[in-house]
């Protein structure tokens, strides 16, 4: 192995601890180090879409990934944020189903594809990847119900801001002139299917937000004046 591989080993991936690969020995690191494909996505590029037979998982080692699924009408809506360490596609794989929803790079974002035939091979040979997998299912079941309590309990400026504070986290800047400065990634819709409202709430959560100062938008800039004031408001 050259010393270029070495760098693009998962051995040495700072994303690795969070990942259900993490207590993967040398020799199946190997195997995936063997196999894997790296992309570099630019802002709305597909890793896979929605319908497509899995053929394998991506691990996410930088960037922001967004899941979107259309229905039986057409209409589009963003399910599911995916953060660096997240291994997508892996119900699909486990369930031998096409892809339910479609990834979307929402950042420049980088992935690593792992087929499924080695995936499978890596599942029989080490039983400690295939609980993490188990735990990641049960973990994203408890967030799904989490998230629809949280829809009958916590109010939409809330469920807003803590959206916005995820883009931020990823791709925020701070001007000291200005504030805190974040360009929303996605349409306004989009942000409504996450939140778990109607485009027209956000609409009128925007104009609530200028009023009492908390945030600031032109276009899909936001500017946040005391981000302090911001996370306040999401814990109470």
């Amino acid at each position: 192995m050259t010393c270029l591989d070495k760098q693009h080993s998962c051995m040495n991936c700072p994303r690795r601890t969070l990942t259900e690969w993490r207590d993967l020995q040398p020799d199946e690191v190997d195997a995936i180090d063997r196999q894997k494909h790296e992309r570099i996505l630019k802002p709305g590029q597909l890793l896979y879409s929605q319908g497509e037979p899995c053929e394998g998982v991506y691990c996410i080692k930088d960037g922001l990934i967004g899941e979107r699924r259309v229905d039986a009408d057409g209409r589009s809506a963003l399910v599911r944020l995916c953060h660096p360490g997240t291994t997508v596609g892996y119900q699909e794989l486990l369930s031998k189903s096409a892809y339910r929803n479609s990834a979307e790079s929402l950042h420049e974002s980088h992935a690593c594809f792992i087929g499924k035939t080695v995936v499978r091979q890596l599942l029989a040979r080490s039983p400690p990847l295939g609980e993490r997998f188990l735990q990641r299912t049960l973990k994203d079941s408890r967030q799904l119900e989490d998230s629809l309590i949280e829809a009958k309990t916590i109010g939409v400026r809330a469920r807003f801001l803590h959206i916005l504070m995820i883009f931020y986290e990823q791709s925020g800047s701070f001007d000291p002139a200005t504030g805190h400065i974040l360009d929303i990634p996605v349409a306004r819709q989009d942000v409504a299917a996450l939140v778990g409202t109607a485009p027209e709430t956000i609409s009128r959560t925007i104009r609530q937000l200028e009023k009492d100062g908390l945030a600031y938008f032109a276009g899909p800039q936001v500017t946040f004046p005391d981000l302090d004031i911001v996370f306040q408001e999401i814990g109470s």
